[in-house]
């Protein structure tokens, strides 16, 4: 159920600037600023973004970019963020609400105040996000509705402004992928706006290559599509090698190469990052998390130790409660992994268990075929 409503949230995440006679388009000094922050933010260099959050915030007071700027900063701070960090949960939901009710308010009077507008839809979908990540459908649910009147309207709106292709893109990939991998959903989308997987695929490689806003945001999606919908982890390396290059300091893209390098068996190259993680671990109980879930993959399938990997294995699968339900994803290879050391060992009613609990966790099934 998470995945089916994860399809209609990742078709408007984040963050895009837009029209009107406002305040942002147009104005290159503070569009530049912004590009700044989020490159800053994105390379987790919070302390630098939220500097020149403020700064925009000083230069057009009362406007939506404002919090959900701010909210942003935060959720990439505490990334993944989780109901157990519940304060920080609060500033970043209270940030999503601010951007939308400054949004909302001018647009009572304003129709077509886009600018507005979008800013209204991204702060509704970062909390649909975050709650759908976290698995509270029913506070999801109430979101649907209002955002997929906005995402339709952006396929009226991408061709004046093309960072509109991130939603449009999305949108048309997913509403056909997802009910060919789970045709049980296909009679419940049959009124909705028809889509394409290869022309979503286009835009969103139009956002990775060109866009100002959404750049990391569409290398992001493009390396899960191929990690999961497309099954094809080489092309999915070439997008998040690209993230790590831009963002060399960001542990979840960080985490998400070596996820990546592992599956495509380069070892080799995944262990020459392990050790970065463990410059962060001490901070980090993310990257923590995953050091031991990683070394326990090179103990087993470089170094064939495979008492070490166990132990590192369940080390990892337990912190990733932490970070649950979204470490499933990560627990997941380390459940993999023990259900293939258990085999080994002719155990084989823990293999089969530890494999239907991998199959069941992943977001990413053909990497465990």
């Amino acid at each position: 159920m998470r995945r089916f409503v994860l399809f209609f949230i990742l078709t408007y995440v984040y963050f895009s600037v837009s029209v009107g006679q406002d305040k942002l388009i147009g104005d290159e000094v503070i569009l530049a600023r912004i590009e700044h922050g989020l490159d800053c933010m994105y390379n987790y260099e919070f302390k630098k973004a939220d500097s020149l959050f403020r700064i925009i915030e000083n230069e057009i007071p009362n406007h939506p970019v404002n919090p959900f700027l701010e909210g942003l900063n935060i959720y990439w701070q505490n990334a993944p963020l989780n109901p157990n960090s519940s304060d920080e949960v609060n500033k970043f939901i209270q940030k999503m609400k601010k951007s939308a009710v400054l949004s909302d308010e001018v647009m009572k009077s304003r129709d077509d105040y886009i600018e507005g507008s979008f800013f209204s839809l991204v702060a509704h979908a970062m909390q649909m996000m975050y709650y759908a990540d976290n698995d509270q459908i029913v506070k999801v649910i109430k979101y649907i509705p209002y955002s997929y009147k906005r995402v339709v309207k952006a396929f009226d709106l991408k061709d004046a402004f093309e960072e509109y292709k991130f939603f449009t893109g999305l949108y048309s990939y997913y509403i056909e992928a997802y009910p060919e991998a789970h045709p049980a959903y296909k009679p419940l989308l049959i009124f909705l706006h028809k889509g394409s997987r290869s022309e979503g695929l286009k835009e969103l490689n139009w956002i990775a290559n060109n866009s100002v806003f959404m750049k990391a945001e569409g290398l992001f999606f493009l390396h899960h599509i191929y990690l999961s919908y497309e099954c094809n982890p080489q092309m999915a390396l070439n997008y998040v090698e690209q993230l790590h290059e831009l963002y060399p300091d960001n542990t979840f893209y960080l985490v998400h190469l070596i996820f990546n390098l592992l599956v495509i068996n380069d070892y080799e190259k995944a262990a020459e990052l392990i050790p970065m993680l463990e410059q962060q671990k001490e901070s980090d109980n993310f990257a923590q998390m995953m050091e031991l879930i990683f070394n326990g993959m090179i103990e087993e399938l470089v170094n064939h130790n495979y008492e070490v990997s166990e132990k590192l294995y369940k080390k990892g699968i337990k912190m990733a409660v932490e970070f649950n339900p979204r470490g499933d994803t990560y627990s997941a290879l380390a459940y993999a992994g023990l259900s293939r050391i258990y085999e080994r060992e002719g155990m084989v009613k823990l293999a089969k268990e530890n494999k239907r609990i991998a199959f069941e966790k992943t977001d990413y099934p053909c990497i465990l075929e």
